[in-house]
């Protein structure tokens, strides 16, 4: 079951469109766990995605079975509003440079999670069948970042997550702070990057590829479940990151490790 809603982001006076997906069985008595997906505009209908081609979430449950309530958040659809918005921390002069990006960016990141925590969850979980404690994001690129941010830094809330092909690399020492004061020992976390994240730009392709590698030179000193996958002949785009939904499903849902 599907269902729309228009939810405002408060301190922005921002209204962001939220679609639900529920399983037909959830009950009182039939209780899931809850996705959080960003960029949810590319979450379900191929006709709905930004790009004409979806992650493919619904045909996910309907050949696996229900597994969780997905929420997918949509994005600001312009690209300097959505970095913003995924953006935890002020990008550096010398990143945006290197993006070709000539505005200030970035720094509503902690604001938006702290909106999913305080004011969308509270709401989808007096509204729907929902296990309160077991509550995952996922998201891709700057949606990688910002599921990345919100998984080390309220790790007692995003439990489980799955950041794909992340541009961890515009925080590189924001990451590192973070990380290095973050208790993961309850959670479970999914990432992944391609070989060819820059498309046709190797040089930016490499900077994805070492900026996940600092990450699991961290993660390999944290407690916790952390999950890493390197992709060859792969591009940076939803037709991508739609191959490896049954690949993090599996393990955010149904490996026996999740929390």
């Amino acid at each position: 079951m599907f269902t729309n809603v228009s939810y405002r982001f408060s301190k922005y006076n921002r209204v962001k469109n939220i679609t639900i997906y529920v399983p037909d069985d959830a009950s009182e008595e039939k209780r899931y766990p809850v996705l959080y997906i960003n960029d949810g505009q590319n979450a379900f209908f191929d006709e709905n995605s930004y790009m004409g081609v979806s992650w493919g979430f619904y045909d996910y449950v309907k050949e696996h079975g229900d597994c969780c309530i997905m929420v997918a958040v949509d994005c600001v659809f312009d690209e300097i509003g959505r970095m913003d918005e995924y953006g935890p921390w002020k990008v550096k002069r010398s990143i945006r440079k290197k993006l070709h990006i000539e505005e200030k960016t970035g720094g509503q990141g902690d604001d938006y999670v702290k909106w999913i925590i305080n004011e969308l969850k509270p709401f989808i979980d007096d509204n729907y069948p929902t296990i309160k404690h077991d509550c995952a994001m996922v998201g891709s690129s700057m949606g990688g970042v910002i599921t990345a941010y919100a998984c080390f830094a309220y790790p007692k809330v995003f439990k489980k997550g799955a950041a794909l092909s992340t541009a961890f690399f515009i925080y590189p020492h924001e990451f590192k702070r973070l990380l290095k004061r973050a208790d993961l020992s309850s959670s479970s976390f999914y990432f992944d990057c391609g070989d060819e994240e820059g498309h046709e730009d190797s040089q930016m392709s490499q900077i994805y590829i070492e900026s996940q590698d600092a990450i699991r030179a961290q993660l390999k000193n944290k407690e916790g479940n952390f999950e890493y996958h390197f992709f060859t002949h792969t591009t940076h785009n939803e037709e991508a990151w739609r191959k490896r939904v049954p690949l993090f499903m599996h393990f955010l849902f149904e490996e026996d490790h999740h929390v």
